[in-house]
């Protein structure tokens, strides 16, 4: 009888021991499910959604929008520079999108407004590029992908939370 209570006893340590362990233990592809990581095939998403604003017009860049928007980001469009102070008086924006070449006219009209970053986006193959890279602490191309626009986004909205 000693026996059979030394390997009850032993068995019910090791039962204890391996539930202890199997604790830390994973479901297969339980990591595919973090937010923003693992699965390539889906959209992506943004871990920390903010308010941009974006000026476009063309097929391509409310292409652009509307992957900003499935990503998580609270989308507002205007169609031309002139309208960004009535936008941001509006809606409370965190970013805001517009082409290099009218860098004049957007700081103007966010001079209002002091909460907002313009993020300019350059024409791609010309000398924007080098030159709003040098004037802006982030700056885009308009051939830049998808990617690249949520994790500037991302860093942008990161260093003002």
């Amino acid at each position: 009888m000693k026996k059979t209570i030394t390997l009850a006893t032993l068995a019910t340590l090791a039962g204890c021991i391996l539930t202890l362990l199997a604790g830390n233990a994973f479901a297969c592809g339980e990591s595919l499910f973090r937010v923003g990581k693992g699965v390539a095939f889906r959209e992506y998403s943004a871990p920390l959604p903010g308010s941009i604003l974006v000026v476009a017009s063309t097929e391509t860049e409310l292409a652009l929008v509307e992957r900003l928007a499935a990503a998580g980001h609270d989308i507002h469009v205007v169609s031309d520079p002139s309208e960004i102070s009535e936008e941001l008086q509006n809606h409370k924006i965190d970013i805001v999108l517009a082409y290099y070449s009218a860098r004049e006219v957007v700081e103007d009209e966010m001079s209002s407004m002091a909460s907002a970053t313009y993020i300019p986006v350059a024409m791609g193959g010309t000398l924007e590029i080098s030159e709003a890279s040098e004037l802006y602490e982030r700056s885009l191309s308009n051939e830049d992908s998808v990617l690249k626009y949520l994790k500037t986004i991302h860093r942008t909205l990161k260093t003002h939370s």
